[in-house]
């Protein structure tokens, strides 16, 4: 019941290597909040589930059940066409709270090899095989370091702080000029973050990374 935007990058699509993709019936069931009766009469299709803020849909046309639909914005609960200042402003940010509360349902940030030390590589996208092995490899040398990877942006993990508050040091690399940057920055301003960006149309090299994080960690 919330928007997705599934972000990918050149690397992913310019790879060679084939993977399966899963069958549905081998993925997690999606259920809708859909109208299967009860009395029209008491039906508001606004109202919201409290705990995913989810409306309960009908499909249009269902009968009793006709509501209107379209990109005016609504009232909260009647599902009216409404251009009250307050309404508009409680429809914002509910809105808002909804996409918020993902966090509830996606998985918590995890770093791979160290979970504390002395940096953490941050990356998402098809950056991940390059960080996962200059990561790896420095670890077998004896360095405190850890590679945690971005799957969701938006909202971002509920245990993001907790994690990166557990490293000295933060370097965000990515095959653009920053754009992860940019967000963390906006949403987790009270740590610093270093930056190694690559934007070539070229992947990163597992040892111009070791070079970098070892100088990072020196």
């Amino acid at each position: 019941m919330t928007p997705v935007l599934l972000l990918t990058d050149g690397y992913i699509a310019n790879g060679s290597e084939p993977w399966k993709i899963k069958s549905i019936n081998d993925m997690p069931s999606i259920t809708h909040r859909q109208v299967k009766g009860g009395d029209p009469e008491k039906w508001l299709p606004y109202n919201r589930d409290a705990k995913t803020l989810a409306r309960e849909w009908a499909i249009p046309g269902t009968k009793g059940f006709e509501h209107r639909v379209g990109g005016l914005e609504k009232n909260k609960t009647t599902g009216n066409v409404s251009h009250d200042p307050e309404n508009h402003e409680y429809m914002t940010k509910i809105r808002a709270e909804k996409v918020q509360r993902v966090q509830n349902s996606i998985p918590n940030l995890k770093a791979d090899f160290n979970e504390e030390g002395d940096l953490l590589v941050i990356g998402w996208g098809g950056t991940y095989g390059s960080l996962h092995s200059a990561t790896k490899t420095l670890s077998a040398e004896g360095y405190k370091i850890g590679h945690a990877h971005f799957n969701y942006i938006n909202p971002f993990p509920k245990n993001t702080t907790e994690l990166f508050s557990k490293f000295k040091k933060i370097i965000i690399c990515e095959l653009n000029n920053g754009q992860l940057k940019f967000m963390l920055n906006a949403t987790f301003p009270e740590f610093k973050y270093a930056q190694f960006n690559k934007i070539q149309g070229l992947p990163f090299g597992v040892s111009e990374l070791t070079q970098k994080f070892k100088s990072l960690i020196k």
